[in-house]
Parts: structure tokens; sequence; C-alpha cells
């Protein structure tokens, strides 16, 4: 299914339906269905691979207990992506989190599968530093981000996740990334440097 498509497809909204019937068939292929990409979010909001998939079960139990509220207003992506985000926010609140920037922006392997020791070492510094950008984010910025660029979503997605206007949202994506830039500047003198 395309990300920009706003509502379920028929084929879809019979399995939802089903599914909220009772059908557990009709539920695991929904799970099957969306499994990666709620477990994508996840892991990006909370990096950490075995706490990702430990939520993402809570989070589609909490979504199977809650199916009947689902009233095809939204896409059932976005409804799933709000119970995430909301329980990775209760994780959150459990323990530090962080984001994992070398899944954000690559390790440098994907171009060089045998990097020199240099590199690694280059490699290491420059995701040590963007991490720390990113860290220094707050939670609403970091979610916005992850959300944009991500898992490329919409401004009204992301705004029916996080509860917000879409205003709301294009002011934190601005201060997010103004932020970032200024958060980078390190980055920036560190490869003037190497």
């Amino acid at each position: 299914m395309e990300k920009s498509q706003t509502f379920t497809s028929t084929f879809e909204r019979e399995l939802i339906i089903a599914a909220q019937q009772g059908d557990i068939g009709a539920f695991k292929r929904l799970y099957e269905t969306y499994k990666e990409a709620v477990y994508s979010l996840i892991f990006y909001l909370l990096g950490n691979a075995t706490l990702a998939e430990d939520v993402l079960q809570i989070v589609f139990v909490k979504a199977h207990r809650s199916l009947r509220t689902f009233r095809f207003e939204a896409r059932f992506l976005s409804w799933l992506y709000r119970i995430a985000v909301n329980e990775c926010h209760t994780q959150q609140r459990r323990q530090s989190s962080y984001v994992p920037l070398e899944n954000v922006l690559g390790t440098g392997e994907e171009l060089d599968p045998q990097p020199t020791p240099d590199q690694l070492h280059v490699q290491g510094q420059r995701q040590e530093i963007i991490q720390a950008a990113m860290l220094q984010l707050s939670e609403n910025l970091r979610e916005v981000v992850v959300l944009k660029y991500l898992e490329d979503l919409s401004y009204q997605e992301i705004a029916t996740i996080l509860q917000c206007s879409p205003g709301t949202v294009a002011s934190r994506l601005n201060r997010a990334l103004t932020q970032l830039e200024k958060n980078l500047q390190p980055l920036k003198k560190f490869l003037l440097e190497n």
C-alpha cells in the first residue's frame, strides 16, 4: 500500500472488520502486513533491537485489544503508529533512550565493506558526533524527524499519529532541523580536519 494513500483499501477494510469480529487469521494477516513498518518506527525511536522486538509485541497486543475502537477515520498504519509512539513514550520514561544514528545515516559499510582502520576510526568519531547531536533533540523533535525522514510520512499523517496539527509538525520539524544544524557544527569541523 502506498504511503500517500489516506484511507484503507477495500481488502484491508475487510480484514480489519473480520479481525474486529474475532477472526484471529485476519488479525494475523494484519500483523504480517504491518509488523516491519511498526518495528522500524519503534527501533528508530528506542534504538535497541531487543527492546524494539518486545515493544512490537506489546503494540500488537494493545492493537488487538482495542481493535474495536478503530473507526476507519485514518489509515490503519497511522493508528498502529500512534499506539507504537505511545508505547515508546512509556518505555522511554522507564529507561534512557537514544537514536541509533548508524541506522539513520548508515555506517559507511554500505559503500566499502572493508574499511581501513583509519576509516573505521573516522566513522566512529563521525557517528559519535551525530548521535550526540540527535540526542540533544527533545523527544518531540526526534519523533518528527524519524517519522518524516525514516518513515517518509506526510505532515498530516505525522499529525494524526502525534495527535497535533500539521502546523505543529512543521514547526517541530523546522526547530529540529535548525537545532541539528547547530548541533552538527562539531561534525563539520571534524570533516574539514579529516
